[in-house]
């Protein structure tokens, strides 16, 4: 990898490329190609062909230049929970968003052509990292593509032109949400449970007699810290199974 972008830099600024777009574009491609999990060359193709389609280029970001849609596209980036994710994605699919990846953040990145933009439909699936090829392969006669993981969550796109042909294009595309991150009421209280027990075990042992440096102390501070983030996973799992127990993609 270091050598691929070793040898892509020195190509750009050999085509007259700016130093700050060099060092911008490498960041973006470096950040893209870990979220993506693959190779320089796999991703991007031989490095001298990329770095004349990059040197070549307007301006547009990297991933732009490795086939993503054109200068015209918009890009947004937003997250939300799993007792929300899929109705948003569906929503805003619906707007003609197309996901292109899950950062390291957890944030949806997302792409439109606002004078081409085709409605998309989603699908969240509950996978191990080593099944992953095989859930792809199984929905990709449907028309489902990957297109982002997090943690054991795994994320498959279409466009909408699969099952409602012609009917799929947007003749206008609204505007750019202004939000970014949407949290349900659930999640939040989830949360807030799990710091309400965090600070209630903080103010008790700031306030007792209790030394700090008690290994018993300190084990029961990791237990009830352990019993929180428990608490949360185990609601995070419950909703996950209800929503396979009834049917839901």
């Amino acid at each position: 990898m270091d050598a691929y972008f070793t040898d892509l830099a020195e190509r750009l600024r050999a085509r007259g490329v700016a130093e700050e777009r060099v060092t911008v574009t490498l960041t973006e491609l470096h950040d893209h190609l870990l979220d993506a999990d693959s190779t320089p060359e796999a991703e991007f193709g031989p490095v001298a062909e990329f770095a004349e389609q990059l040197a070549r280029g307007t301006g547009a970001s990297a991933p732009e230049a490795a086939g993503q849609p054109g200068s015209r596209a918009q890009e947004w980036r937003w997250t939300a929970d799993i007792y929300t994710d899929r109705e948003l994605l569906n929503r805003y699919g619906g707007q003609g968003w197309e996901v292109e990846r899950v950062d390291r953040l957890g944030q949806f990145v997302c792409r439109r052509d606002p004078g081409n933009a085709m409605r998309w439909e989603y699908r969240r699936e509950t996978t191990l990292r080593g099944e992953r090829g095989k859930l792809a392969a199984r929905l990709a006669p449907d028309g489902w593509e990957p297109c982002g993981r997090w943690a054991y969550l795994a994320y498959f796109k279409r466009p909408c032109a699969v099952t409602a042909g012609p009917a799929a294009a947007l003749a206008a595309a609204p505007e750019v949400p202004g939000r970014r991150v949407f949290f349900s009421r659930k999640y939040r209280a989830l949360l807030m449970a799990v710091l309400a027990l965090l600070v209630a075990e903080a103010v008790y042992f700031g306030n007792s007699d209790i030394s700090l440096g008690d290994p018993a102390t300190l084990a029961g501070m990791v237990v009830g810290a352990l019993a929180g983030g428990a608490g949360a996973a185990y609601g995070l799992r419950r909703h996950l199974r209800k929503e396979r127990s009834a049917g839901q993609p």
